[in-house]
C-alpha cells in the first residue's frame, strides 16, 4: 500500500470522530421536540460521547498491542455501526444517551490505532510525512460534517444523521477488511495487563518534558473542542443563523489545520 492510500484509510477512520461529533449539530432542535427534552438536556448526548470517546482512548492501544492492530480497528467499526442504528432507532433520550456513550466507546480506535499503524511500518521522515497528511485530509471533517448535516436536515428527518453515519462505517469497515494490512506481528505483541497499563501510565505522567508537550497539544484541543460543545446554541440561538450556515464558523478552523500540517 503506498503512502497515500494510507493516509487516506488512517484519515477517515480518524474521521469518525469529528463526522459523530458535528454532524447531528443541525437537527438539535428537532431532536428536543422529537425527545420532548430542552436543547440544554439534549446536549447531554454530546457530553457522554465525549466523555467515553475520552477515556476509552487511553485502552485503544493497549487493546491493539495485545490482540494485534486490524482486529481492533475492525471490531471496533463494528461496534460504531451497531450503536449508530441504535441511536438512530432509539425511542427515548435516555437510550440514546447510552448508545452515544457506547458509540463513543467505539469510534477512538481508529485515531489511535492508525498512529501505532503509522508507527510500526514508518520511521524518521517518512512517518512524518504521513502523519501531515492524514491530519491534512482529517482536518476537512470539523467543516465537510456540519455542512453535510445542514443539507440532510433540509431533506430528511434527525435520524438522517446517524444513518449517514452508518453509511461511513460500511464503507470503512468494507475498505479496511479488503486493504488494511495488519502492521504488529504476534512476536510483538504483549498481553492485556490493567496494573501493567496503570504502571505505564503513572511513569508518562511523571515525564516532566512529555507532560508540557501533552498539555500544549492537549489545551489547544480543548479549546476547540468548547467551541464544538457550544456550536449548536451559539450558531442557531445566539447568532441566529440557519443550519446551512454551520460550516461558516467551522471553515477558518479548518483552514488553520490544514495550512499548519
Amino acid at each position: 500500500m503506498t503512502l497515500f492510500k494510507y493516509a487516506v484509510l488512517l484519515a477517515g477512520l480518524a474521521m469518525l470522530g469529528p463526522f459523530s461529533t458535528d454532524t447531528y449539530f443541525p437537527f438539535f432542535p428537532d431532536m428536543a421536540r422529537h425527545f420532548d427534552v430542552a436543547p440544554i438536556i439534549l446536549q447531554q448526548s454530546l457530553s457522554v460521547y465525549l466523555l467515553s470517546f475520552t477515556v476509552m482512548m487511553l485502552f485503544h492501544g493497549a487493546l491493539s498491542d495485545s490482540f494485534g492492530r486490524r482486529k481492533v480497528i475492525l471490531w471496533s467499526l463494528v461496534g460504531f455501526i451497531l450503536t449508530s442504528i441504535g441511536c438512530a432507532l432509539a425511542p427515548t433520550h435516555d437510550l440514546l444517551l447510552i448508545f452515544r456513550a457506547f458509540q463513543g466507546v467505539t469510534v477512538g480506535a481508529g485515531m489511535v490505532v492508525g498512529q501505532a499503524i503509522i508507527r510500526d511500518r514508518f520511521d524518521g521522515i517518512e512517518a512524518q510525512k504521513l502523519i501531515s497528511q492524514v491530519t491534512m485530509i482529517f482536518g476537512l471533517a470539523p467543516a465537510i460534517a456540519p455542512v453535510l448535516g445542514g443539507w440532510l436536515h433540509v431533506y430528511f428527518p434527525w435520524q438522517s444523521a446517524f444513518v449517514f453515519l452508518v453509511m461511513i462505517g460500511v464503507l470503512l469497515l468494507i475498505a479496511c477488511t479488503l486493504g488494511l494490512p495488519e502492521s504488529l506481528p504476534r512476536s510483538k505483541r504483549r498481553p492485556f495487563k490493567m496494573n501493567h497499563l496503570f504502571i505505564n501510565y503513572k511513569v508518562v505522567l511523571s515525564n516532566t518534558r512529555f507532560m508540557l508537550l501533552a498539555c500544549s497539544l492537549g489545551l489547544g484541543f480543548g479549546g476547540f473542542l468548547i467551541y464544538v460543545a457550544s456550536a449548536p446554541d451559539y450558531v442557531l440561538n445566539v447568532l441566529s443563523l440557519n443550519t446551512l450556515q454551520f460550516g461558516w464558523l467551522f471553515i477558518p478552523i479548518v483552514i488553520g489545520l490544514i495550512g499548519g500540517s
